[in-house]
């Protein structure tokens, strides 16, 4: 159980990782933009260029 908790613990803490924050933020904008908001379409395909490479470039470069 002890063990259970520390795993939990460490997974907690690695969501507090930069990338971690700017992912779930943004994902949590891009989804505010899609239902709650009549947005422009060219707003959106410029949010969605620069969401899609801001994920793309967190979770394909190689950790240091």
């Amino acid at each position: 159980m002890k063990k259970l908790w520390s795993s939990i613990a460490s997974r907690a803490a690695a969501l507090l990782e930069v990338k971690s924050l700017v992912t779930l933020a943004l994902t949590g904008v891009m989804c505010a933009l899609i239902f709650c908001t009549e947005i422009d379409g060219e707003a959106l395909a410029l949010f969605s260029g620069v969401y899609g490479s801001v994920i793309t470039y967190f979770f394909t470069r190689k950790a240091a």
